[in-house]
């Protein structure tokens, strides 16, 4: 939003910072060149759209594949791309709230940038699950069909399997770290920083005690 003008909004009476409709901080929020809230919700949108195109692919393998490992893979990513659904299903209802303050405008972006902090956060550790659960439920079901006598390899062969997969699986589960890091920091941390920044300035700006009224 325009911190100019939001500074100016904040200066005023009490009474009048409080009568800020919601029309008004949507005109504010149009005159902004790069609205901070659109990108992330354009970026919340695009992302819903691959895990809705992701869990059709998956629930069509699962229904279509018959094979018991591929059908426990597609199973899992399914409901993975559920979850995902649903979250950027709540996150986008988050970033639509933002054209809407219930009454004080700082407490209300305050309010809700702790809440898209705190589903980022949520996302970041699902993320990092994925592949350890996923190596997991592979190896298990392998142990299973060697403990079954399905399987054509032996004991030192499952061994050593096992091993390669946890060296692998170690290796690339920084990558995934890193890359995480990095996404969610280029598609919304980084217009959170830029939000946050700007009410923090608007608190340095109008004193302590015009802030804490609000």
């Amino acid at each position: 939003m325009e911190l100019d003008d939001l500074r100016r909004q904040w200066q005023q009476p009490e009474p009048s910072a409080a009568a800020l409709s919601a029309t008004q901080l949507r005109e504010m929020l149009a005159r902004q060149r790069d609205n901070l809230a659109d990108k992330m919700r354009r970026n919340a949108r695009w992302e819903m759209a691959l895990a809705v195109l992701m869990a059709g692919l998956m629930l069509g393998g699962f229904i279509l594949l018959h094979k018991a490992v591929y059908r426990l893979y597609t199973g899992f990513s399914l409901l993975l791309m559920l979850v995902l659904v649903y979250y950027y299903y709540r996150l986008l209802a988050m970033l639509r709230q933002m054209d809407e303050p219930s009454s004080s405008v700082r407490r209300h972006l305050v309010q809700l940038c702790a809440g898209l902090r705190q589903m980022l956060r949520f996302n970041y550790k699902l993320t990092l699950w994925v592949l350890p659960w996923t190596l997991i439920l592979i190896y298990g079901f392998f142990t299973g069909q060697l403990l079954a006598g399905k399987a054509k390899y032996s004991w030192q062969i499952w061994a050593l399997a096992g091993g390669i997969l946890l060296v692998l699986g170690a290796v690339v589960q920084v990558g995934v770290v890193y890359f995480t890091r990095w996404y969610m920091q280029r598609l919304y941390g980084q217009h959170l920083d830029r939000l946050e920044g700007q009410l923090h300035e608007l608190d340095e700006g109008t004193g302590p005690g015009v802030a804490e009224s609000r």
